[in-house]
């Protein structure tokens, strides 16, 4: 057999081989197919393996927005067995992550009512005024106290003031269901 021949069947054969050799691990969709694994285990209430695969999905990926809801879906599966301490936590980091996601405002507002801290974050988050986003969390403890029309006085006063933030819609809707009972 010629050189030649020999090339072109050895390219025939081994080149389509290629498409299966990708050894580049991706932490990224590794880490959400953990996060979906841990979601699996939360609905059928196998609450110690999606603590591990959440566990497992922020360790992938720690440091950016997008593990924010694995910081949310493992504080949920914490608060679902009793752990509302180590839900605090993890929808904390979240709400660093994310501070623009009302849902993590709203989690950690409930979460503080279940240990009852609110007062205490109350005052805190009231002295905090380098950040209007602040103002979300002030409102919704207001809200978590009992409170509501105060609550909602400073809400509506966050979206007047900041109408444009990515946020305000979520706030809005929020108000909206409140005012809708």
């Amino acid at each position: 057999m010629s050189v030649k021949k020999f090339l072109i069947l050895f390219f025939i054969i081994f080149y389509p081989l290629q498409g299966f050799c990708d050894e580049t691990i991706k932490a990224q969709n590794n880490a959400y197919r953990h996060n979906n694994k841990g979601l699996l285990y939360l609905e059928d209430k196998y609450y110690f393996g999606a603590i591990k695969e959440f566990e497992i999905a922020i360790d992938l990926n720690p440091k950016s927005q997008a593990s924010a809801i694995f910081y949310t879906n493992l504080g949920k599966t914490y608060e679902t067995i009793g752990y509302d301490n180590l839900a605090q936590i993890n929808f904390e980091k979240a709400l660093s992550l994310n501070p623009l996601c009302f849902e993590y405002y709203l989690n950690l507002a409930q979460n503080y009512k279940k240990l009852g801290i609110t007062e205490e974050k109350l005052t805190y988050y009231s002295a905090k005024t380098n950040s209007p986003l602040n103002s979300i969390m002030v409102g919704l403890l207001y809200i978590q106290k009992g409170n509501v029309t105060t609550g909602i006085t400073v809400l509506d006063d966050f979206c007047d003031k900041e109408p444009n933030l990515l946020i305000t819609s979520g706030v809005k809707k929020y108000i909206k269901e409140l005012t809708d009972i």
